[in-house]
Formats: structure tokens, sequence, C-alpha cells
């Protein structure tokens, strides 16, 4: 794993390089528009990266846990894609470790069984210190079968978070 100054600045790296990457690479809009970009997803899991905004954060200051279970569900549903799976959420169970804060969340998901109905993905979700925020376990059901999509990293600092 990459020190905490070197994973702080390949995050606004990222960020700085292409803001819209997330939506370049066909995101969904309503993650896009929260802030969560997709960085890569390939046969291995996925990554994306969520800047924290005022506007998903709750009255304690820390991101709200509703919007840390949307990020990993957009990000552990979009490690199907290299597997051409398009799904939608059946279930999950996520873990709070620790208040989420800091200028921007990642989020990595593997999938841990890719099936022809159902799909298991492991979601685990740090801060730009490198701590772990958040661990989950999401259950997908797949309701179309496409080519599948592998979409590499195009900042490779990224992908050692």
């Amino acid at each position: 794993m990459a020190s905490s100054d070197e994973s702080r600045k390949d995050g606004w790296l990222y960020f700085k390089q292409d803001p819209q990457l997330g939506e370049i690479r066909g995101l969904d809009p309503w993650a896009v528009e929260n802030g969560i970009h997709l960085i890569r997803t390939e046969e291995d899991g996925a990554e994306g990266i969520m800047m924290i905004r005022n506007s998903n954060r709750q009255q304690y200051g820390t991101v709200h846990g509703g919007v840390l279970v949307a990020f990993a569900d957009s990000i552990g549903g979009h490690s199907l894609i290299a597997h051409g799976k398009i799904c939608v959420t059946q279930g999950s169970t996520v873990n709070f470790l620790r208040p989420a804060a800091g200028e921007y969340l990642v989020c990595k998901a593997k999938p841990l069984k890719v099936g022809k109905r159902i799909c298991v993905v492991s979601v685990e979700q740090y801060n730009d210190r490198g701590d772990l925020v958040t661990t989950a376990l999401f259950t997908f059901a797949v309701v179309e079968e496409v080519e599948p999509l592998i979409l590499p990293p195009r900042h490779p600092g990224l992908r050692d978070l």
C-alpha cells in the first residue's frame, strides 16, 4: 500500500487530471453527480474514488452512512461489468469501522463469486490516509449479460491504494 502522503497526492492528481472520468467511462449519472468516480474495473475487481463534499456529510461532519453504502454499492456493482454482468443489488451487509472523514474516500470491490444469476462482491472503503472505514458484502442479481468491459486505470498510481 502507498504511504499516506503518496495516497493523498495520487488522489488529488487523479481528480485534477480528469474530474469527469467517471462520466466519461459510463458510470451512472447519479454517482457522478454525487462525486463518485470509477477508476478501474478489471476481472480482479473495481476501484472508485469519492470526493467528500459538504452535501454528503451528516450533522457531525463525517460522511453519512447512507452515502457510504451507495458508494460501496455503485463500485461493487461496476466490478461485475468486467465479467459481462449487469446487476441490481439483492442484499448487503455493511460494517462501519470508523467515521469517514478527509478529502476523499477510495472504494475497492472484489468479486468473490460470479454466477449465472447471483454474484457476491466484497467491498472495502478507505479514507485519504489509508485507514479502513467500512467493509461490506453485497449480493447482486444478474439482470443482463453483455460483452465484458475492462477499464484499466487512467491514473496508474491509484491502482495500489
